[in-house]
């Protein structure tokens, strides 16, 4: 919605590209380049390694993640997730909680790894034990992988007493499991609309902003690139916890 304001103020049409796998989305972007079909991509998600990524560094295309890179000469706009990992389990903590489990996304992915070194650094400041078995996840968001996960958590520690979801869909399927064996244990997940869950809290990432500070940015990378600039271009958004 973010993305889709700015470029509607700005009058450019908007084209998606998607597919089911790495090759069909690297042909539709290698069309869409190549072509000269779009001014400039904003990448919605952020990976190691990412052959689509190296596509267009190589083409000096304009683009920007919206996500993180290891690269210091990758344009981004991006939450602090570190910061925001560490701050979801410190809220728990200092509510009295110890036996706090994470439920992530896939691992490949920057956004995971940084929301798990913020709870490993909260832990860890707080002298409490690093568990992997309190630690999952998910290829896939969806409720089955929450509600399976959490299976898998309370076998292992019935004593689990906060669990933190980095997606409202896992969180869906944490708190069915919950309901369904009366277990009353906080959840916390990350979102940007207050989720019709009952969650103790949620970490606001404040997608909106993030939409349009993307979309305000492709547009100056554009511009950059016409005047022959080389601007490295990244942003942080503030994040926030909402307590329910």
């Amino acid at each position: 919605r973010g993305i889709a304001q700015v470029a509607s103020e700005n009058h450019y049409a908007i084209q998606i590209a998607t597919g089911k796998d790495e090759k069909e989305r690297l042909n539709a972007i290698s069309q869409m380049v190549y072509g000269k079909r779009v001014d400039g991509l904003i990448f919605l998600y952020a990976q190691e390694n990412d052959p689509l990524v190296k596509l267009v560094v190589d083409e000096q295309f304009p683009f920007l993640i919206l996500g993180k890179s290891l690269s210091p000469f990758i344009p981004l706009v991006d939450n602090d997730n570190i910061q925001a990992g560490f701050d979801a389990t410190e809220y728990f903590i200092k509510k009295g909680c110890s036996r706090i489990a994470f439920i992530g996304g896939a691992k490949k992915l920057f956004v995971t790894q940084d929301r798990l070194k913020g709870y490993e650094q909260a832990l860890q400041e707080n002298q409490l034990p690093l568990d992997t078995h309190r630690t999952f996840f998910a290829d896939e968001f969806l409720e089955e992988k929450g509600y399976n996960f959490s299976k898998q958590l309370f076998k292992y520690d019935p004593q689990t007493d906060a669990i933190i979801t980095t997606d409202s869909l896992l969180a869906e399927g944490v708190c069915n499991y919950l309901n369904e064996h009366q277990l009353d244990v906080p959840v916390l997940s990350f979102d940007s609309v207050n989720p019709r869950l009952n969650l103790a809290a949620y970490v606001n990432i404040n997608s909106l902003a993030l939409g349009r500070t993307s979309f305000e940015t492709i547009l100056q990378i554009i511009s950059d690139t016409k005047e022959n600039r080389q601007i490295c271009y990244r942003q942080l958004i503030a994040h926030e916890i909402v307590e329910k």
